[in-house]
């Protein structure tokens, strides 16, 4: 167990039509951990599932506007450098509900973000079963 304190908290609102990680990857450039909540929508976006049997994840692409429900997770630095995000969300749209890990998704018509940041580095260098795992 690790224990951390919130260092910062940001709010940032992303704008129609950019991709999400993509966009909270450049806004979080010199954040080294912290936790990341949102809402909002999306117009598309890939949703993946693990599978430990194989090691790998099972995406499905979704299309249309999805109302973000829940869109959680967390920032580490995997291998001491690379930013990474680990994130789940949960789509809804008039037909269905979909959930699963994060892969990519463009926002519609906006996603409110809240990022709280750790003050010490939260890392992933634990490689197993085909995850990267935190150190803690």
């Amino acid at each position: 167990m690790k224990v951390f304190n919130i260092k910062r908290v940001r709010v940032i609102r992303i704008e129609e039509g950019k991709e999400l990680m993509e966009t909270l990857k450049k806004e979080c450039q010199d954040v080294n951990g912290g936790l990341v909540f949102a809402i909002g929508g999306v117009e598309r976006a890939k949703v993946s599932v693990f599978d430990p049997e194989k090691g790998k994840y099972n995406t499905k692409e979704v299309k249309g506007f999805h109302e973000v429900v829940s869109l959680m997770g967390n920032i580490s630095r995997k291998n001491g450098n690379e930013l990474f995000l680990h994130l789940h969300i949960t789509l809804a749209s008039k037909k269905k509900v979909i959930a699963g890990h994060l892969m990519e998704a463009y926002v519609r018509p906006t996603l409110e973000v809240v990022v709280l940041e750790f003050d010490e580095k939260l890392d992933r260098t634990i490689e197993s079963k085909g995850l990267f795992l935190l150190d803690v």
